[in-house]
């Protein structure tokens, strides 16, 4: 083997060719040359490149950021220590970031600092690289070349090398490989039908309609300023779309008598916001303590045995042991922390709550509550996981006035604790969730749940959850969008809430708008991928995707090592297929925490050394496991 091709150029892509350059034995390996595809810079990639507004942040801290493997990765291959992206920036990756306009940034930045996008783009072009470098600069040199171009097409071709492949690009150049790696990551889908028919709508209607998207890629400028638009979704894409709507139209934040406040351009328009929640996603924790539970509970191999069959079922095993779990992790914070705030100790409080385990794990499912109200009287101080989970579930409201100012008191509530460590519990419970996140995929890749489960409940359902409590806004993006309720130009919704088209207007409610954003992304369907590259695959069969209830609508298929699996059943021996699309792939981010042990990490790691002993592996295992990585 001598040429090896990545389709994609962006942060996973990186981290391969970082595990790569750390991998090389210091005799050197069959591979000679390295080509890297991508239509957009290599190193950020599409989403992550450097052409897209400042106003667009990051939602983690600099400091929890980093492409690079440490000592808390469990893998085979040596550790090559690089930077965070806080310390590149704070260290040599400055000057870069000063001599890409970006100097402003670097006032007041520290580790905590929730970092522009673009200056995230800078570290990785910068680890692309470092990678680059590391890969020639060997005692037996590893070229890389970076194609700006869109593959389209890839083929098997005539030769005396096995898997000798051809990649077709857009600019018309072909490329003869060995090996091939698909790491296009998250890309477009085609239109949903849902979206087409509100498209459609809105043509003859004479409406305006921003479908599911990448937000820094959708034209915003179709929705007229002082309008109102309808705008269905409350997470980070609706975050982002706030932001360029009224500050990227030359409104501005400004402090008065201690509160931040909004002075308009007169540009922006009016938004009404609603989702399933109808609220946003929690903010992110602006302290840091220790943590008093290490682990989640009855999570280990042993525990889920009492439930009788290694085919488990979420939502009647997984699902009460991820609401214990968190429960458990909140009450034994509040009482390692302060237990002048209960009423008990907590060797009584544990024993009542493991009441509440499954039978199975020996619960009696008793209903301690009452019991709750007197242990910890302070209420605020209690764990309610459905009002945390749907915190406008039951109320009624009299009109859009008295709902919106509910909406805005919970959300000033949630900033309020997000920095107080008097409510360390919360930080508690997010760590919690994190680990049974992770938990629940590597029970997931093991084979413990169908299909069906997997990607309705776990791909859906768990991800919503995890994404709502873990993975949501900076504090401040939170502090904006009630200045601009303030200032008129935020409403909402609520939850639960339906679209509809009436004497030509879009409808919610009582609300009419002749515009409408759906501010989330689109399916995840690997079917409906709109990649030419992939589409020609599926269509020749040389991927196949899951079937869930006889409907191709699930995640592409591949073997344990990543291969994708044809529709005879075979693997192609030479070409690997990675990203979100793919089954088993969603938990695995191209960047992590450092010292969080990351799945990405790992997997780069291990792909990197079977790509380096591929042909050892090819001579002895033609067929390498085609079993793929869940149970159907």
């Amino acid at each position: 083997m001598s040429t090896l091709v990545f389709v994609g150029g962006g942060p996973r892509t990186t981290g391969i060719l970082l595990r790569l350059a750390a991998n090389l034995p210091a005799e050197g390996t069959e591979i000679t040359t390295i080509h890297v595809i991508d239509p957009y810079p290599a190193g950020g990639g599409r989403i992550w490149r450097t052409n897209q507004s400042g106003l667009l942040w990051m939602n983690s801290m600099a400091q929890d950021v980093t492409i690079f493997a440490d000592d808390s990765v469990a893998m085979d291959g040596p550790v090559i220590p690089g930077p965070s992206l806080a310390e590149w920036v704070l260290g040599v990756g400055r000057k870069q970031v000063e001599a890409a306009g970006l100097a402003d940034e670097l006032r007041e930045f520290s580790g905590r600092t929730f970092p522009s996008r673009r200056m995230q783009s800078l570290y990785l072009d910068w680890a692309f690289k470092e990678a680059v470098t590391r890969l020639e600069h060997h005692p037996k040199p590893v070229s890389v070349t970076v194609h700006r171009a869109l593959a389209v097409e890839l083929i098997d071709v005539e030769s005396d090398v096995p898997g000798c492949q051809a990649v077709h690009l857009d600019n018309g150049d072909v490329l003869t490989v060995d090996t091939v790696v698909l790491t296009q990551g998250h890309l477009d889908v085609v239109v949903s039908p849902e979206a087409d028919k509100l498209g459609s709508i809105a043509a003859t209607e004479g409406l305006v309609y921003v479908p599911p998207g990448f937000t820094a890629d959708q034209d915003l400028s179709v929705l007229p300023g002082g309008d109102p638009v309808l705008v269905r979704g409350f997470g980070l894409a609706f975050i982002d779309a706030m932001v360029l709507l009224t500050e990227g139209r030359g409104g501005t934040f400004t402090s008065v008598d201690g509160e931040l406040t909004y002075i308009p351009s007169g540009a922006e328009p009016e938004l009404w916001v609603g989702s399933r929640r109808g609220v946003p996603y929690l903010p992110k924790l602006g302290y840091s303590v220790p943590i008093v539970t290490n682990a989640p509970l009855y999570l280990d191999d042993a525990s889920l045995a009492a439930f009788g069959s290694f085919q488990l079922n979420y939502r009647d095993h997984v699902f009460p042991l991820l609401t214990w779990n968190l429960l458990y992790a909140h009450y034994h914070q509040l009482l390692g922390t302060d237990p002048s705030r209960a009423t008990v100790s907590w060797d009584e409080l544990s024993t009542q709550l493991k009441r509440l385990l499954p039978a199975e794990l020996g619960g009696d499912t008793a209903d301690i509550s009452a019991y709750l109200e007197v242990a910890v009287p302070d209420s605020r101080d209690r764990f309610d996981f459905d009002h945390l989970d749907k915190p406008l579930s039951g109320l009624e409201f009299e009109d859009h006035t008295s709902r919106s100012a509910h909406i805005a008191a919970h959300i000033s509530d949630q900033i309020e604790r997000a920095g107080n460590p008097r409510y360390s519990m919360d930080q508690a419970v997010f760590c919690t969730l994190l680990k049974i996140y992770f938990r629940v995929h590597d029970l997931a890749e093991a084979g413990h749940f169908n299909l069906t489960d997997l990607r309705e409940n776990i791909d859906r359902a768990l991800h919503n959850l995890f994404s709502y409590i873990a993975s949501g806004p900076p504090p401040v993006r939170l502090e904006q969008l009630l200045a601009l309720h303030r200032a008129g130009l935020v409403h909402f919704l609520g939850p639960d809430i339906r679209i509809g088209v009436e004497d030509g207007h879009f409808t919610a409610g009582e609300i009419k708008t002749k515009a409408l954003i759906d501010a989330y992304l689109a399916t995840d369907s690997a079917s409906f991928v709109a990649d030419s590259l992939l589409q020609n695959l599926l269509r020749d069969g040389e991927v196949t995707v899951e079937s869930i209830n006889g409907s191709p609508r699930g995640k592409f298929v591949v073997d344990n090592i990543g291969r994708p699996i044809r529709r005879d059943g075979t693997t192609h021996t030479q070409r690997f297929l990675l990203g979100p699309l793919v089954s088993g792939g969603g938990s695995e981010a191209p960047f992590s925490r450092p010292g969080t042990n990351a799945r990405g990490f790992q997997r780069a790691d291990r792909l990197a050394r079977i790509i380096l002993a591929l042909d050892e592996i090819l001579e002895t295992d033609a067929q390498l496991a085609t079993a793929s990585r869940h149970p159907d």
